[in-house]
C-alpha cells in the first residue's frame, strides 16, 4: 500500500499543487484546508505523514502539530511556511516537527524531505514493534509475560486501555491482564465482546473493529455496545489453527484518535508477535516439567540406592521379628526388648522410604497449589537426599541451616531449584583435578529475605560464560546437558519473589546465592 500523506493547507491551488507533485512519485494523498479539518481526516486515515501550512484559519499549523504528536506520536510533520521566522523555527522543531520547509519551495527539496520523514517514520514504527516484541521473548516466565503482551500493546499502539483475555479450562474468556480500564464494567463490556468474535471464528476469522460510523455485524449496532460516543475498539483473536489462544483488546475513548485501518495492520503484526511469545511460554512450561522429571532422572540410580538400603533394613528387622514371635508360641524366652526395639527400627526404615517417595512426589509435581507458608528447611533437607547420591561419591557435603525461616509457595518446585544447584555443584567438582573436594550449603536470615548459598571447590566458571548460565539451552556440559536446568531455577525463584545469581572465579570453585522473601517461625 502506499504511503498515506495528509496536506494541510487553506490554498487550495497550494493543496493540489501538492497533491499532484506528490502522487506521481506514488503517494496516497488525503487533503484538509484547516487545522480543525485536518483532525477529522486523523480520525479515519492514521498518516504517516502531515504537510501542514502554518498560517491558517481556525487553527495555526503549530496548534494542528501539537494535536497531531498526542494522537499519533510516531507520524511526522513537515511545516510549510512563507514567513519562516526563526521563532517559528523554533518553536516547530520543539514541538516535535521533522523540518521546516520555505514557501515557495523547491519541488525537489520537498521530495528529498518527504522522503526522509517518511523513513523515519517506518523506521519508528519498526523500532517501536522490535521493542514490544523484545519485551515479549526476554521474559521466560508465563505468569510475566500477559504483563509484558499488555504494556507493549497498550505503548506501541497508543492505546487508552488494553486487555489480555484467555480462555480458562472451560473454555470461557478471562481477563488474565489489563491496563488502563476505567471500570469492572468496561472490562466485562470487552469480555463478553470478545466472547461474540471468538464463537464467529469458526465462520468469520477476522478481527474486528468498531469506530464510529464503522460497526461489526457480529458485535451488532455501535449504539447498543455501550463504548461511549467516539470510543473505538480492537479486538484481535489469537489463535493457532483451531486453538483459540485467547483475545487483545485495544480502546481508545477520544474521537480525536480513533482506531483505523493502519491501527488494525499494526495490530496483525503485534499479533503475530504475542502468539509466537504465548506459545513459546506454554512450551517453556512443559519443558519446565520435562526438566524436572529429567532431574528425577538424573538421580534415579541413587533414588533406588537410598529406597534399598533402609527397605534391606525394614526387611531384616521384619525377620527378626517373625522369628522371635515364632519363639514366643513355642514359649521360650524372648528378650521384649530386643523384640521392641526391633520394631521400631522397622518403622524408622519404613518412614525413611516414605521420605524419599514423598520427596520424589513433590519433586515430580508441576502445579503450584500450595502457596502457603512452609519452611525452607524442609525443601533443602529433601532435596540433599534425592541429590545424596550424586554428591557423597564426588565430595563432602556440608550444610548449615538456620532454623525456623519461612518461604511462601511449594517445597516441591523449592526443592527442583537446590536438586539443581547440588547435582551441579558435584559434576562441577567431578570435572577439576583439585583434591578438596567439597560442597557446602548455608542459610540464613537477612532483612526479611532467606539467603541460601550453594558453593562447590570445583574449577569454577570463566567471566565470559557467567552471563550466558541463565539462558535457555546454554549447557557447558555438551550432549550430556539441557541447558535448562538453570534458566528454569531462576524462573522458579523470580515467580516466589525472589532472586538467584553467580559469582566465580577460575580455579577456585563457584558460589550460587538464592533469595527469597521469608518470615520467621516466631512470627506466626
Amino acid at each position: 500500500m502506499p504511503e498515506q500523506i495528509l496536506v494541510v493547507d487553506d490554498e487550495r491551488d497550494m493543496r493540489l499543487l501538492l497533491r499532484y507533485q506528490l502522487e506521481l512519485e506514488g503517494y496516497a494523498i488525503t487533503e484538509a484546508s484547516d487545522g480543525k479539518a485536518a483532525l477529522r481526516v486523523l480520525r479515519e486515515c492514521s498518516p504517516g505523514l502531515v504537510i501542514t501550512d502554518v498560517r491558517m484559519p481556525f487553527m495555526s499549523g503549530l496548534e494542528l502539530l501539537h494535536e497531531v504528536k498526542q494522537a499519533l506520536p510516531a507520524t511526522e510533520v513537515i511545516v510549510a511556511t512563507g514567513y519562516a521566522e526563526v521563532e517559528t523555527a523554533i518553536e516547530c522543531m520543539r514541538a516535535g516537527a521533522f523540518d521546516l520547509i520555505r514557501k515557495p519551495f523547491d519541488i525537489h527539496e520537498m521530495y528529498s524531505c518527504v522522503a526522509r520523514a517518511l523513513d523515519r517514520y517506518r523506521l519508528n514504527v519498526s523500532a517501536d514493534l522490535v521493542r514490544a516484541s523484545q519485551a515479549f521473548f526476554s521474559t521466560n516466565e508465563l505468569e510475566r509475560l500477559p504483563q509484558a503482551i499488555v504494556e507493549g500493546s497498550q505503548s506501541l499502539l497508543a492505546a487508552d486501555a488494553v486487555v489480555l483475555l484467555m480462555p480458562d479450562v472451560q473454555g470461557r474468556l478471562q481477563q488474565v491482564h489489563e491496563r488502563g480500564l476505567a471500570s469492572e464494567a468496561e472490562g466485562t463490556l470487552l469480555r463478553e465482546l470478545a466472547e461474540k468474535v471468538v464463537h464467529a471464528l469458526a465462520i468469520d476469522r477476522t478481527p474486528a473493529l468498531v469506530a464510529p460510523g464503522l460497526e461489526d455485524r457480529r458485535l451488532g449496532p455501535n449504539r447498543e455496545l455501550g463504548l461511549g460516543m467516539g470510543a473505538s475498539l480492537i479486538l484481535y483473536p489469537l489463535a493457532v489453527g483451531e486453538r483459540v489462544l485467547g483475545v487483545l483488546g485495544l480502546l481508545r475513548r477520544e474521537s480525536s484518535r480513533i482506531f483505523g485501518k493502519k491501527d488494525l495492520d499494526r495490530t496483525a503484526v503485534l499479533s503475530s508477535h504475542v502468539v509466537l511469545a504465548l506459545e513459546n511460554g506454554r512450551l517453556a512450561c512443559q519443558l519446565a516439567a520435562s526438566e524436572r522429571l529429567a532431574t528425577l532422572g538424573q538421580v534415579a540410580a541413587g533414588i533406588g540406592h537410598e529406597i534399598n538400603n533402609p527397605a534391606a533394613y525394614v526387611l531384616s528387622n521384619l525377620g527378626f521379628i517373625r522369628d522371635q514371635l515364632a519363639a514366643l508360641r513355642r514359649g521360650a524366652q524372648v528378650d521384649m526388648d530386643e523384640l521392641e526395639q526391633a520394631v521400631l527400627d522397622a518403622r524408622e526404615g519404613a518412614h525413611r522410604i516414605s521420605d524419599i517417595v514423598r520427596d520424589m512426589r513433590s519433586l515430580a509435581r508441576t502445579d503450584d497449589e500450595d502457596r502457603g507458608w512452609f519452611d525452607l528447611n524442609e525443601a533443602i533437607r529433601s532435596a540433599l537426599r534425592i541429590a545424596r547420591i550424586e554428591t557423597t561419591q564426588r565430595a563432602d557435603v556440608k550444610t548449615q541451616l538456620a532454623e525456623g525461616l519461612l518461604v511462601r509457595g511449594s517445597p516441591g518446585p523449592v526443592s527442583q531449584v537446590f536438586v539443581n544447584l547440588l547435582v551441579n555443584a558435584a559434576q562441577a567438582i567431578a570435572e577439576g583435578d583439585g583434591t578438596r573436594r567439597e560442597i557446602r550449603l548455608t542459610t540464613r536470615g537477612e532483612a526479611g529475605l532467606a539467603i541460601i548459598e550453594v558453593s562447590d571447590t570445583g574449577p569454577g566458571i570463566s567471566s565470559e560464560l557467567l552471563p550466558r548460565l541463565f539462558q535457555p539451552f546454554f549447557t557447558t556440559k555438551g550432549s550430556t546437558g539441557t541447558g535448562l536446568g538453570l534458566s528454569i531455577s531462576r524462573n522458579i525463584v523470580r515467580r516466589l519473589g525472589g532472586e538467584i545469581a553467580v559469582r566465580s572465579v577460575p580455579g577456585d570453585g563457584t558460589v550460587f546465592t538464592v533469595s527469597l522473601p521469608t518470615r520467621l517461625l516466631a512470627d506466626g
